[in-house]
């Protein structure tokens, strides 16, 4: 039954992307809400959804501002520094924080406190821990578990 839900979330996050690309060729830009995973109860409740519908992404859309479509674009890494073919190469994955360093001009030390400052603002928030709690209860609400 779990794995019901985790099919259906990636088929629908296929089609927003799909949304994503169309609205792109036709000039609209998009953006992905993730807030939608939080607080399940009250978008449960506002969108009247029963057990077996969960919200699996949001996207907003819109025409792009000048500013936005001016703006510089940050840096990619290169595809073959970060795609991994025909399993997860170990090799690549150890070369990532220096491809990040490089990225972000930082030394080693710098690095490192920049990344415990990214990892506290980004998983050790009251926003993460929401998100997870808000998760749980989902995934407790499709199973049948009590409240």
């Amino acid at each position: 039954m779990v794995g019901d839900l985790f099919l259906a979330q990636a088929d629908a996050i296929i089609a927003a992307q799909n949304a994503v690309v169309a609205a792109e060729s036709l000039g609209v830009g998009s953006c992905y809400i993730g807030d939608i995973t939080e607080k399940y109860e009250y978008h449960r409740e506002l969108l009247k959804l029963p057990q077996f519908v969960v919200p699996s992404a949001m996207l907003c859309f819109g025409y792009p501002t000048g500013q936005q479509m001016d703006r510089p674009k940050p840096p990619r890494f290169q595809v073959a520094d970060i795609v991994h073919e025909n399993g997860y190469c170990m090799e690549k994955a150890n070369a990532m924080d220096t491809m990040l360093a490089l990225r972000t001009e930082r030394s080693r030390e710098e690095l490192e406190q920049w990344l415990v400052r990214f990892c506290d603002f980004k998983w050790n928030s009251e926003f993460s821990r929401e998100m997870s709690r808000s998760c749980a209860a989902m995934l407790r609400h499709w199973c049948g578990e009590k409240e």
